[in-house]
């Protein structure tokens, strides 16, 4: 006896389907695998084309509109799971498509295929391929993420149905990181002039206006030549002239000796306005400041131009934040599977010099943390990160809670918790 609230057969979706290619596509997928034996099909050589009208569609799926159809279709197609052969399904209602991999049969979809792990040869299919092509990603960008992603997924020894759709998703992220952080730099703009208030921190610099405006025509003529971009050509002004500045050979001249980085580093005021005149926040600066001092106590050397350094390192990781801001505009729950990306953790170890046993081991508490805590953020590996960067820092007992340069009281914060200290402090500030 059928159930009131269950007239129809309903679906039954594929748990690792879901968690491969997401939980709207893997329903979409299953219901497409449904209809195969009802629809016409059209043999080709290697593939089999499928039609489906949106009547049948509608009536097994009657919680979506055409758009969303068309959304979830689209999404398959850029995974390299379907292929589309006909008009947008919201305009012409009908759906022409090709299973991904294969001859195109059902039982080459993913979710029928066993699991593997990634072999040391591993390379994309022609199908892959082809549709990373169509994102406008050239062949020399993609040739180079394979070293990484192959040794990444050898190192985790986790298996998949398709690291095909792995390989896109990582490429696609890493290229729309390229091109975003390409296109704020700018190449110097016609009749350029450094603005007022560059010249007044030259001035206060001890630079006179005279060498500052010899300097500003061989800067000019430079970097239009050189063809050069950049974020903040008032920033490159700058540092180039206090570098002529102090290389003049006059005795009046107090030079900048380098020297090492030492435990109680703190940038100067002028470092500080740099950042901001940057957009960048400063309490989110704040916090890169313990794991910019170990890692160049780490490293040794000196320098003259610690404040630079630290302002470059700050750009890098402002940028980090922000893109993933902007790749996820709607903010959602922690899954309960969450793991750091591809590219997450690859900016942890190359650019955070954190090393990659320890931010994994932190995975665990901060999931189950979050997941308590219910609460909607548009990017977990930007949060990720930051809580890495403060655990990092406390592991390496480096002084933490810096903000705006000057260091917090720390008898409060030594009654804290490790957890509410990185969790609640650090990690859930979004004032900027």
């Amino acid at each position: 006896m059928k159930h009131p609230l269950l007239p129809e057969r309903p679906l039954c979706i594929s748990p690792t389907l879901a968690a491969t290619l997401g939980l709207e596509e893997a329903v979409l997928l299953t219901a497409l695998g449904d209809l195969l034996p009802f629809l016409p099909v059209e043999p080709h050589p290697g593939r089999d084309w499928y039609t489906v009208e949106g009547e049948q569609l509608q009536q097994l799926l009657p919680f979506w509109e055409p758009a969303d159809i068309q959304r979830v279709a689209t999404s398959l197609r850029n995974q390299g799971t379907l292929l589309l052969g006909a008009a947008p399904y919201g305009s012409s209602h009908t759906l022409k498509f090709s299973l991904g991999g294969g001859d195109g049969r059902a039982a080459e979809t993913p979710a029928r295929r066993s699991a593997n792990t990634i072999s040391p040869s591993w390379q994309p299919d022609r199908e892959t391929l082809a549709r990373i092509a169509q994102l406008g990603v050239p062949e020399h960008f993609v040739r180079e993420q394979l070293p990484e992603f192959v040794t990444y997924w050898r190192e985790r020894g986790e298996s998949r149905h398709s690291f095909g759709s792995l390989f896109l998703k990582q490429v696609k992220s890493k290229w729309e990181t390229y091109r975003a952080t390409t296109q704020r730099k700018q190449p110097l703009p016609p009749g350029w002039q450094p603005d007022g208030e560059t010249l007044r921190k030259l001035a206060d610099e001890g630079v006179p206006s005279t060498f500052v405006q010899r300097c500003l025509q061989r800067f000019v003529d430079y970097h239009r030549s050189s063809g050069k971009h950049s974020i903040s050509w008032e920033l490159e002004f700058n540092d180039w002239v206090l570098g002529d500045w102090e290389k003049q050979d006059t005795p009046f001249i107090e030079k900048a000796k380098p020297v090492a980085m030492s435990r109680d580093w703190q940038p100067s005021e002028h470092t500080w306005e740099q950042l901001q005149r940057l957009a960048i926040n400063p309490a989110f600066a704040a916090e890169l400041l313990p794991e910019f001092i170990y890692k160049w106590l780490e490293r040794g050397g000196h320098s003259a131009r610690w404040g630079e350094l630290f302002i470059e390192y700050a750009r890098e990781e402002w940028a980090y934040y922000c893109q993933g801001i902007e790749k996820n505009p709607v903010a959602k729950p922690i899954t309960r599977n969450w793991q750091p990306g591809v590219d997450c953790l690859s900016h942890l170890v190359n650019q955070c010099e954190i090393d990659r046993d320890f931010a994994l081991s932190l995975v665990p508490e901060f999931r189950i943390y979050w997941r308590d805590q219910g609460a909607a953020r548009k990017s977990w590996d930007a949060v990720f990160v930051r809580h890495a960067r403060h655990q990092w820092a406390e592991r390496n007992k480096l002084a933490i809670g810096h903000a705006y340069g000057k260091p917090q009281n720390t008898a409060d914060s030594t009654n804290q918790r490790t957890r509410d200290r990185s969790v609640l402090d650090i990690v859930t500030d979004t004032n900027w």
